[in-house]
């Protein structure tokens, strides 16, 4: 079936899919990377869908994380100036230590590792660096703010219920070259996997997701009176309302 006469799944649909554990392919834009990805939940990860990534995707696994969780476990950059010509934000990569993990690089490794990753109890001495999972940084405002499969990682989660954070891998076809959109449709059909766009994800969030969000209020008294203030975050401009 070609590209043009192939109908996307519902952004709606991924995001069940993703609430259930299930793995779906995000498709970005043809002037962008023009690539396909295989997406699932790091809070709901398991070695076998580790596996499943490793063995139909053949790219770099990599576990797409908020900006808190990487400052929080003093995840660094990977490099100083990053010249990614999408600017996609590597951190150090990293093993859990313990906890049963060996190399790392095992697929029950791998999932232990990322499930640590989005563990608010976890500390950062409990990683081993550089490691066998790669974690992403997202763009705070998700695919909103950058277009990207490391937002959308973060996005379809967080609409499912679940911590925002996610586990990404390229798509390859079987001689080692990149699965475009025809490539992936195929994939989708043989695995009976969703598979969504990037563009149809930012059209869902502007039309259903609420960009501004409540993060504190409290009082100043003024010569005019005791005001109310409550600061939100839209994006990253912060506003004030008086009530």
């Amino acid at each position: 079936m070609s590209e043009d006469k192939f109908k996307l799944d519902t952004i709606e649909s991924a995001i069940r899919d993703v609430r259930d554990g299930k793995v779906v392919i995000v498709v970005d834009d043809k002037n962008r990377e023009n690539e396909g990805d295989f997406l699932a939940s790091a809070e709901l990860i398991t070695p076998e869908i580790i596996n499943f990534m490793a063995t139909h995707g053949r790219g770099l696994i990599c576990a797409p994380i908020t900006e808190n969780i990487s400052k929080r476990l003093g995840l660094n950059l990977m490099v100083g100036t990053n010249t990614d010509p999408q600017d996609t934000a590597f951190t150090v990569s990293i093993d859990l230590k313990g906890n049963g993990v060996t190399t790392g690089i095992s697929v029950s490794d791998r999932a232990a590792t990322i499930k640590a990753l989005i563990d608010k109890k976890t500390k950062p001495n409990q990683f081993s660096k550089p490691g066998h999972v790669f974690p992403l940084v997202a763009k705070n405002g998700g695919v909103l703010r950058r277009t990207g499969h490391t937002e959308a990682a973060i996005d379809l989660p967080r609409l499912a219920g679940l911590k925002p954070a996610g586990v990404i891998v390229e798509i390859m076809n079987e001689d080692g070259s990149m699965a475009r959109v025809p490539d992936l449709i195929k994939v989708a059909k043989k695995f009976k996997l969703k598979i969504i766009s990037i563009e149809d994800l930012v059209a869902y969030r502007m039309e259903h997701d609420s960009l501004i969000e409540k993060e504190e209020d409290f009082e100043i008294n003024t010569r005019y009176g005791k005001f109310r203030l409550r600061a939100t975050n839209r994006l990253r401009i912060i506003i004030f309302i008086l009530l």
